[in-house]
């Protein structure tokens, strides 16, 4: 019997440097990983997902072939009956095609339906094992042996995609009742269609997924369409799941209810580690001064320009750009322009670069159809194999694994792929800098974003930090730091995966071929604050980005160091709003 739980505690720190092992010679450090951290998990990579719907897809016919031959004993053949129903009950009208699980619905309905239902197959069979004397024919064996062969997704897969949606939800604010109802996401007038149902046991546990997860007011709001939807369906459940009483809901209902006051009355409605509804669900705590009179500023309080702005209101500007919303007045957004570029490189003035600007200050441009399909296609295979989980980086979190980054990652280099090599040669060339791979740049990162894919707003720059140990990493310290950052998209994505810049009021929507660039350093060696970013959730779709880290050592010669007078100095220390400011800034490609 599957039954639903609620785990609600507070989130401590952790220990987010387990499973690396860091040994120190005097001034620097060499940092171990563990080549298989993460690559337990499906929901983490959607290209993961589709290549188990496939693998689903071999096994539901293996056991069709089981079931229409009689290879297995009536008692069996109902157990696994039930199974194939519950595939199919999940597929409905949809076409089996691996885009299937680009739906977020569709993606937690066949994890479930494996997590909850594949031991009961594995049950049916070792019976029929048993009658048999030991010996089974070879499908039989087949179906017995796949969790020696491959992941078979269990309640961490199913946790991570319910917990996915709720985020979706807390971004977004797609239509709940339609969601709960129906099983699609209204989003902005978009219906995104499945054909699985989702029945009431299914959207409470994604709603108590979520406010385990401490995104209590999505969480909550999930829960209470779902108690809504009990009240005139009854308790429904999925294959292989016994019933509820609805006492049992509620009674979650009151317990969530209690943590998000707890919750908003001491953290406030939204820290790095938690969000809730802005007014608490007590009529008590309701009248407390702080939420008698309580209105949202932050919608008033939008600043960009200021890379120091309150963390609470720059998250603010982060989930709204995540929506699309420009926050940008008219007078900023006019000024931007679409032109041709030649770079630094004369072969383009036969075919000049399309370049769009989307920021003048910091510079960040988009320069448009930069790869090829055919790189595109070299470069995903040529990952695919390689894709682990992502880890975060920075002081305190290095290394750690959460849900601020839910994708995989693979390394590459240009010998690992002609296209790559192909893509260091254009990128070198149009901006005369040095991009071969670990000497004067970073490998090729290429990553596939998972089930409401993210990566919580960050800085590329490793070295802002001097109390980092990113600081004493040899590598960094032979090579420098990110001087600039080319991202490139190799995919489009049908709905969210922005990468929006919060302290400028940049949006970038992904498209295929296309890539991002920026300055992290100014000509000087200093940083900009402002071009702190990152990748909004995806809604709908499958994300894959590659990234080009160039470093600035090697570039002495040609980036030198500008000359500047002493006054000019002067002013770059005094200025307040860019203490890490060495000089002038970068304003070309």
């Amino acid at each position: 019997m599957r039954t639903l739980l609620l785990l609600l505690v507070l989130v401590g720190s952790g220990h987010p440097q387990d499973g690396i092992e860091i040994k120190k010679r005097s001034d620097y450090i060499t940092v171990k990983r563990d080549p298989n951290a993460g690559n337990h998990e499906i929901y983490t990579s959607m290209q993961e997902m589709e290549q188990f719907f496939l693998e689903e897809l071999e096994y539901v016919e293996d056991i069709r072939a089981i079931y229409d031959k009689k290879l297995i004993s009536p008692e069996g053949k109902d157990k696994i009956a039930a199974y194939i129903q519950s595939f199919e009950d999940l597929i409905g009208e949809q076409e089996e095609d691996v885009s299937i699980v680009r739906n977020p619905l569709n993606a937690y309905n066949l994890l479930r339906h494996v997590a909850i239902g594949w031991a009961v197959v594995e049950e049916a069979v070792e019976e029929e094992k048993n009658k048999r004397g030991g010996t089974l024919g070879k499908r039989l064996q087949k179906v017995l042996s796949r969790r020696d062969k491959s992941h078979v997704p269990d309640e961490t897969d199913v946790d991570g995609v319910a917990r996915g949606i709720v985020r979706l939800h807390d971004y977004y604010r797609f239509n709940l009742t339609e969601f709960v109802n129906e099983g699609s996401f209204v989003l902005d007038g978009v219906r995104h269609e499945t054909s699985g149902d989702l029945t009431v046991w299914d959207a409470f546990k994604i709603g108590v997924k979520g406010t385990n997860g401490l995104i209590l007011g999505s969480g909550i709001n999930i829960l209470e369409e779902a108690l809504a939807k009990a009240n005139v369906d009854g308790v429904t459940t999925p294959v292989f799941v016994e019933k509820l009483d609805i006492q049992v809901l509620k009674n979650l209902i009151k317990t969530a209810k209690t943590v998000h006051d707890q919750k908003l009355d001491v953290w406030g409605d939204r820290t790095d580690v938690h969000s809730t509804n802005s007014h608490p669900y007590s009529k008590k705590l309701r009248k407390k001064k702080k939420f008698q009179k309580k209105i949202d500023q932050r919608e008033k309080n939008i600043e960009l320009g200021n890379p120091f702005i309150s963390s609470d209101q720059e998250m603010y500007q982060y989930m709204m750009m995540c929506r699309g919303v420009e926050l940008r007045s008219v007078n900023v957004t006019s000024k931007l322009y679409c032109k041709y570029s030649t770079g630094y490189n004369p072969t383009y003035k036969i075919g000049p670069l399309k370049v769009e600007i989307v920021s003048l200050s910091p510079y960040i441009v988009i320069i448009h159809d930069f790869i090829h399909d055919a790189e595109i296609k070299d470069i995903i295979k040529t990952a695919t194999p390689l894709l682990r989980r992502s880890e975060m980086v920075g002081t305190g979190i290095n290394g750690s694994i959460n849900d601020n980054r839910v994708s995989e990652t693979a390394w590459l280099n240009e010998t690992n792929s002609l296209s790559l090599g192909i893509m260091t040669d254009r990128i070198s060339g149009f901006l005369n800098l040095n991009g071969t791979s670990a000497v004067s740049s970073e490998l090729y990162q290429v990553v596939n974003y998972g089930l409401a894919g993210q990566y919580i707003h960050h800085f590329d720059a490793v070295l802002m930090d001097k109390s980092s140990i990113q600081n004493r990493d040899v590598f960094n310290m032979a090579v420098g730091d990110r001087m600039v950052t080319i991202m490139g998209y190799l995919s489009d994505v049908e709905s969210g995966g922005y990468t929006v810049f919060p302290a400028v009021g940049a949006i970038v929507k992904p498209r295929r071929g296309s890539v991002v660039l920026w300055w992290n350093m100014d000509k000087s060696g200093g940083y900009d604050q402002l071009v702190k970013h990152g990748g909004c959730p995806v809604m709908i779709g499958s994300k894959w980005i590659t990234n080009k880290w160039i470093r600035s050592n090697e570039q002495m010669f040609r980036k030198p160091c500008p000359v500047y007078t002493r006054k000019q100095v002067r002013d770059f220390r005094n200025n307040p709003k860019q203490k890490l400011q060495k000089g002038e800034f970068f304003s070309e490609p």
